[in-house]
């Protein structure tokens, strides 16, 4: 994994490099849609799972995910939805017992409260429905810009690029950005992607991120980006 920045370090310290010509990401992006199929069309487990089969699933599912891995998010997730389906179901449901049913996740404890906390803004602020907006979507408790941009794309249909760890990684390698900050990276890639790859370039970039452009060995040797890479040309010529 990257290293993690000290205490003493600003995580924006690196300042933002202009993204790649729009010409370069329209290759970038060509290969990996030739390369990576769609969760639609994928047996991915979130997608098997149910797991954004509905708006409300959708948005604890995600909220759920943050620093942890699709099969604890699953364990959590499917239970879950066996006992709520909606927002006030989700309120009432005792807290003790939400967080039994979620422990699988990490941070279990703060995602309880959050996930409470969250249910009673949607009930009371917004009549019980999902925002369908970025401003009201970060107000809410425990969303942040990789959840905002995750449900703006697939539960929303506003195409949105979300950036987590691999994204990033694979972002900076490629040398379409140069910054430690994911969202400063996501402010760039969005503005700069063309809008007929916007709608999949998260489940392509995430997908070459955890099979080929991994955090400790990046596998070069099998990628198919590397004309296009700067961290492969500066490590070939090392």
């Amino acid at each position: 994994m990257p290293a993690t920045p000290s205490r003493s370090q600003n995580t924006s310290r690196r300042v933002a490099a202009p993204v790649a010509a729009k010409r370069d990401l329209d290759a970038i992006y060509g290969i990996l849609s030739k390369t990576y199929t769609t969760f639609d069309e994928t047996d991915d487990p979130w997608m098997t799972n149910g797991l954004s089969s509905t708006p409300f699933k959708s948005l604890v599912s995600v909220c759920l995910s943050t620093m942890t891995i699709t099969k604890r998010v699953v364990n959590a997730a499917v239970p879950l939805y066996e006992k709520v389906s909606t927002f006030e179901e989700l309120r009432d449901l005792p807290d003790d017992e939400l967080r039994r049913i979620i422990k699988p996740v990490a941070h279990y404890n703060r995602k309880t409260k959050n996930l409470k906390e969250m249910a009673r803004q949607i009930i009371e602020d917004y009549g019980g429905s999902i925002p369908d907006n970025r401003d009201d979507l970060i107000k809410l408790q425990g969303v942040g810009r990789k959840c905002v941009d995750i449900l703006m794309n697939f539960t929303l249909s506003q195409d949105s690029i979300a950036v987590d760890t691999h994204v990033l990684r694979v972002l900076n390698r490629l040398g379409v950005v140069d910054t430690t900050s994911a969202k400063q990276a996501a402010d760039l890639i969005n503005a700069q992607t063309p809008a007929r790859h916007k709608r999949h370039a998260h489940e392509w970039l995430i997908q070459y991120g955890m099979k080929i452009c991994v955090a400790r060995t990046p596998k070069c040797a099998h990628c198919p980006l590397t004309k296009h890479c700067d961290w492969y040309a500066e490590h070939r010529a090392a």
